[in-house]
This record gives C-alpha cells, structure tokens and sequence, in this order.
C-alpha cells in the first residue's frame, strides 16, 4: 500500500510540474548579453546576479567603453518573468532595462534618459 501512495504521489508531482512549470532557476549568476547601440552596432555586456535577503544585487560592464568597469545595477525588480533594472553610463545618463526571463535567457530592451532606444539579450553563462 505504501508503495501504490509513493508512486501516486510522484505521478501528481510530475503531472503539476508538467502542467505548471518546474520551480525556476533563479536569474542569479553571470549573464553574456549584447546590447544594439544606435549609430555604433553591438557593445557585448557582462552581467554578474546575486540573490539577497531583500532581492537582487548586480553589476555590469561592457566591451566598449560606455560603461564603467563593475557598473552597479539599481532598482533591481523581477515580477514574473519580468526583470527590470536600472544602470548609470560612464557619463553618468541614466538606462533602463526591461527583460523578459526564459530559463537561460533574456531578450528585452533598453531606454536612455535621453529617449534612445534599442534591443538587449542576454545568456547565462554556462
């Protein structure tokens, strides 16, 4: 009898997981993305995750300078598969992020205080 409950209850667990997704990852660690930059082509970005207490912590840096080295990520906010931040430029202009979190990845976009705009992807590194 013991048996038939542990083998329904491993069927109900596996159906759910199937049905409503398995438990996710976590967007922790470090991410390779690339960000299209108007009038410039690709800057390749370096994102570094970490889960706290209180949410999520991260930096950034990137290939061609736009960026200072371990730039600090800011209003970090994952609703869903949402993932919103923010990020200051080496001159200091403000970008937004938005992204939405499938797994390994994350496709989205950015926002510069000033109004441009472009695409954003990122991989977690394996």
């Amino acid at each position: 009898m013991r048996h038939i409950i542990a083998i329904l209850a491993a069927m109900i667990l596996l159906v759910g997981a199937i049905l409503w997704g398995a438990p996710a990852a976590g967007i922790e660690g470090t991410w390779l993305g690339k960000a299209e930059v108007p009038n410039s082509g690709i800057d390749e970005l370096t994102m570094v995750l970490t889960k706290t207490e209180k949410g999520y912590t991260g930096i950034t840096s990137d290939s061609v300078g736009l960026l200072a080295k371990d730039t600090p990520l800011s209003d970090i906010k994952l609703e869903g598969d949402k993932l919103t931040f923010k990020f200051p430029l080496a001159d200091g202009a403000m970008i937004s992020a938005t992204l939405k979190v499938e797994g390994d990845k994350m496709t989205g976009g950015w926002g510069h205080e000033a109004g441009d705009v472009g695409s954003l992807a990122f991989e977690r590194k394996k």
